[in-house]
């Protein structure tokens, strides 16, 4: 019986103008989203990793400098762009994607695609996430709004229940036709997807990323199926069950993300960014300035090495002064630099927090955190970008100030180094989170959807069992 009213749903949708207007539209925005968000990537990838490599030729081919003035010239890091982006873009389209690297600063990110958009360009962009996660739903609205509300109203619930059709064998019915006709649409959207991928010559982990990233949708595609069964046997009547499932896409797709993100900014407001680069200048007063031998922080230390070495004068050391000085400057500038980051990035992690508890009445804001932690375009893989380019930063200074305390004489400005020098220094070589730290990551996430279609679907069996055929 539940395999015969499946077939009848089915063929009643495919039959539907409806649905045979929401299939042309849909395959449209899903093609022109997958090509335009393919190309994206492709041109974006090809610029990234011909800038990333102008970048790394300027450093090793700079002119003869001395080492300290080498730190000052910088040079630029390149956040890497995974195959997966073009299918969720995530955070990439409005976190800046490059970041300049020099001694005694530590930059922002620079040339942030968000910052020439406005608030409604910020809202989406059309990628196949967005097809998937947004418009999908509503086609599984389109069809499963009047499941059991138009059954009801035409007589045929009565008829149904006459004949011993248990109220449970309807819903599962129901449930099993729209489910083949959500995966006749779906279905050659995720080859076609899969098309980009192998375009982009992914390996064999970004193939299990995408697989997971499949299950993660079904599922979600899942929770809007019960959702609408369960709207539909709630109101009763086919205009009831439209306005009543459409206000839960609403609340689930618009409201509630974007209520969130706002609410979190107002529960933990972050700092001013004004405010928030004086309190790094109050810090850096406190402690060693590496230009700057005559503050009190930096006689004291010439004072104590004086005493350790026992000598009289800086000139003295069997190290150069300048470069050690310099150093430590930049040791205690990347402290106050790292304890004010962290506050900062604190109060970002407690806004994510409300955001992600959100996730509990949101199904689509659950879905959208799988799905870029898989694809690589999430906060914790930026965040950790961020980390690694630090440490890289600290690190090619440090050499710099290492050679100049080693290999030049105290007051040697004019003393140089060249190619040979520049190209042997420390490489940035990120590696992005293994792909087994992703997936113990997104595991509770994972287990919280698989529990919103359980609990969704049962709830819809339940108000299955209530309705009357009058």
């Amino acid at each position: 019986m539940i395999l015969t009213i499946a077939k009848q749903e089915l063929r009643s949708s495919l039959r539907e103008g409806r649905f045979k207007m929401a299939v042309i539209l849909l395959s449209g925005l899903f093609l022109l989203s997958l090509f335009g968000a393919y190309d994206y990537y492709a041109s974006l990838k090809k610029q990234h990793e011909e800038a990333a490599g102008t970048a790394r030729r300027q450093w090793d081919n700079q002119e003869e400098k001395n080492p300290h003035s080498a730190a000052h010239y910088g040079t630029y890091v390149f956040k890497p762009i995974y195959p997966l982006s073009y299918f969720d873009r995530g955070v990439d389209g409005f976190t800046g994607n490059t970041l300049f690297l020099e001694g005694h600063r530590s930059n922002q990110s620079k040339f942030n695609a968000a910052e020439d958009r406005s608030d409604f360009a910020r809202l989406a962009s059309l990628t196949p996430a967005f097809v998937l996660g947004v418009l999908v739903p509503l086609l599984i609205i389109v069809l499963g709004f009047n499941a059991a509300a138009a059954d009801r109203e035409n007589g045929n619930l009565r008829l149904l229940m006459a004949q011993g059709v248990k109220p449970s064998a309807l819903f599962w019915g129901k449930s099993l036709g729209l489910w083949a006709a959500t995966l006749s649409i779906a279905l050659p959207f995720f080859m076609a997807g899969a098309v980009g991928l192998l375009a982009s010559g992914a390996d064999n982990e970004h193939w299990l990323r995408y697989a997971l990233i499949l299950l993660v949708y079904m599922a979600y595609f899942g929770c809007f199926i019960h959702l609408s069964l369960l709207v539909s046997a709630w109101a009763g009547r086919p205009n009831v069950s439209l306005v009543g499932a459409l206000s839960l896409w609403v609340l689930i797709c618009l409201l509630v993300p974007k209520g969130a993100v706002n609410f979190a900014r107002q529960l933990h407001p972050a700092p001013p960014w004004q405010a928030y680069h004086d309190a790094i200048k109050e810090d850096l007063k406190k402690g060693v300035d590496g230009h700057d031998g005559t503050d009190v922080f930096s006689k004291k230390l010439q004072e104590e090495t004086l005493k350790k070495y026992g000598v009289d004068s800086v000139q003295h050391l069997p190290f150069n002064w300048a470069g050690f000085v310099m150093q430590k400057g930049e040791e205690h500038e990347t402290y106050v630099f790292q304890k004010h980051k962290t506050k900062l990035l604190e109060v970002y992690q407690r806004q994510r927090q409300v955001h992600q508890l959100a996730a509990f009445i949101s199904p689509y804001v659950l879905t959208g955190i799988l799905s870029q932690r898989l694809a690589g375009t999430d906060v914790d893989t930026y965040f950790d970008f961020l980390a690694a380019a630090e440490r890289y930063r600290v690190q090619l200074v440090g050499e710099l100030n290492q050679d100049l305390t080693d290999n030049f004489k105290y007051g040697d400005w004019g003393g140089t180094r060249g190619k040979e020098f520049f190209a042997k220094n420390v490489r940035f070589d990120y590696q992005p989170p293994a792909f087994n730290d992703v997936l113990s990551g997104i595991l509770p996430s994972m287990g919280i959807l698989f529990i919103w279609l359980t609990i969704s679907g049962l709830i819809a069996v339940l108000f299955f069992n209530k309705m009357k055929p009058v």
